[in-house]
């Protein structure tokens, strides 16, 4: 796994992901576990693990400008739904 010392403070090469669930109840719950997940004993110089667990951050949570990568799309979850990743 990628690591931030590996990198610095410059050019650090996030992972592009996007989770998509069927409604906002959905979104909830993901975001209050990775709450949940940030708050533990988490080793957070992985840079992928720091991503995720910080997919709890919206604008109520993080401030003005903070959002995160969990979408609700119940059309296109159901399109996903019975696929299986590569």
């Amino acid at each position: 796994m990628k690591k931030y010392e590996d990198y610095g403070d410059e050019n650090i090469p996030w992972t592009r992901y996007k989770i998509i669930v069927p409604t906002e109840e959905d979104r909830q719950e993901l975001m209050e576990g990775f709450e949940h997940l940030h708050y533990s004993d988490v080793d957070t110089d992985n840079i992928v693990v720091n991503q995720l667990i910080h997919e709890y951050l919206d604008e109520e949570r993080g401030g003005k400008g903070s959002w995160n990568n969990i979408i609700v799309d119940p059309e296109l979850y159901e399109q996903l739904k019975d696929k299986k990743a590569c």
